[in-house]
């Protein structure tokens, strides 16, 4: 089943982390992790990162043909990792998420800094989209993948709890907002949908947890019940009623509930084909506003003897054009408050007639990091503050354009296209 559908890598935790993390995977036993590439992967594009976080006794392998991500990697093109918990007294593979699931032994595992680690080091090897950072969680997964979320609101851009839960626990506000799927089945006998207890242990239910995650997010009370979807083949017609939450909320965060009515645990051993599509569907739909990279550009081919190591790029999932450019006036450099070499993210604002609008900038580089060849990164665009002529080299695709763009609306921050020529 896994060939065909992207390049995979299959690592040992101790393979995949740095020294920094070994002193943890030296105490604690996981087990294999899983990583899978899409087909066409390429460090000259940024992808987004989808982890499967397993349920309880379940390794990677088994939470990998429940779910079959792998399928999906590269029509979706996105970056696949299946990470693995520890192992518990009984010899079960499990998460320690939060009070109520699932450490039964009181282990001191520690797998919020551990998974916080995780994506870092992904970070570091692939080149990630920031903002596009998803986690799904499978049960004690679920229970997992919504502490993740608390804990780090800023890194992750959306969690999907199937057939977990939330605490009980009194806890600050998020400084952050972060999308919420919270999926149930009415009928699930494992972890209640009205809540329950796990060895004495109090967990909400799908309604309280979604609930508690719309005050975190600061939205507006109660949700809106929306378009029911069908999830479950085996039930009748459309039986999974959805809640959102989206009004008021906080920047970057939103709440939904599909309870899926008479539906067992979570979304079926295995996922159906079309609710793994559904899932994979709303995740590309929430995303950070942030940057993608440290610094904007990918790196273009040596053979193309651009004299540049890096030059702006097009974003279809994002529809922004991320690049940099250079102050000058009459062709000498004219910094703007101490700063000459700025990041920049243009959206096509009307494709027909090729404008596009200044949405966001920042210094380049501020943090002076270097790219994959070690080098410092080049800034392939510039601005003429006399004329308003921006031009700049980006890569489209699998193409590397030269555009020249004309500043048309000051106020607007619009540029509209001049000229455009391929160089490849």
């Amino acid at each position: 089943m896994l060939q065909g559908y992207g390049r995979f890598i299959f690592a040992f935790v101790a393979l995949v982390f740095s020294e920094v993390a070994k002193p943890q995977l030296d105490e604690f036993t996981r087990g294999e992790e899983l990583i899978y590439l899409p087909a066409d992967y390429s460090e000259s594009n940024s992808y987004p990162l989808v982890i499967l976080l397993h349920a309880y006794g379940m390794d990677t392998s088994q939470a990998e043909s429940i779910w079959g991500f792998t399928e999906s990697v590269s029509e979706y093109n996105f970056i696949y990792a299946v990470p693995s918990g520890t192992l518990d007294q009984d010899g079960s593979y499990f998460w320690n998420s939060n009070s109520a699931c699932c450490n039964f032994y009181n282990s001191s595992v520690d797998d919020v800094s551990y998974l916080y680690q995780y994506i870092r080091r992904l970070k570091d090897s692939y080149n990630i989209n920031a903002n596009r950072i998803y986690v799904v969680g499978d049960s004690n997964g679920g229970f997992m993948a919504l502490e993740l979320a608390y804990r780090f609101p800023g890194l992750i851009s959306a969690s999907v709890s199937s057939a977990g839960a939330s605490h009980f626990e009194s806890r600050s506000d998020l400084d952050s907002g972060v999308h919420i799927l919270q999926v149930q089945g009415t009928d699930d006998t494992s972890i209640l949908f009205e809540g329950g207890s796990i060895g004495g242990r109090l967990y909400p239910g799908a309604e309280a947890t979604a609930r508690q995650w719309a005050i975190y997010n600061n939205c507006s009370l109660p949700g809106l019940a929306s378009e029911p979807k069908d999830l479950d083949s085996t039930l009748l017609g459309q039986e999974t009623k959805v809640i959102v939450y989206s009004s008021g909320c906080m920047s970057e965060g939103s709440v939904e509930l599909w309870a899926i009515q008479k539906g067992g645990h979570g979304l079926g051993r295995p996922v159906p084909d079309a609710s793994r599509l559904e899932l994979l569907d709303w995740l590309y739909k929430k995303a950070k506003k942030g940057w993608p990279k440290d610094f904007n550009g990918v790196a273009p081919s040596p053979e193309l003897d651009l004299g540049l190591n890096n030059v702006g790029v097009y974003n279809g999932l994002d529809e922004l054009l991320y690049s940099c450019l250079r102050l000058t006036s009459e062709g000498k450099s004219f910094p703007f408050q101490g700063v000459e070499q700025f990041d920049v993210a243009f959206s096509i604002s009307n494709p027909s007639t090729g404008k596009i609008k200044l949405e966001n900038f920042r210094e380049f580089n501020a943090k002076e990091v270097f790219n994959n060849n070690q080098e410092i990164p080049d800034c392939s665009g510039n601005y003429e503050i006399g004329t308003g002529a921006y031009t700049d080299i980006v890569q489209v695709n699998s193409s590397i354009y030269e555009f020249d763009f004309q500043l048309t609306d000051s106020l607007a921050n619009e540029f509209v296209l001049v000229s455009s020529k391929i160089i490849r």
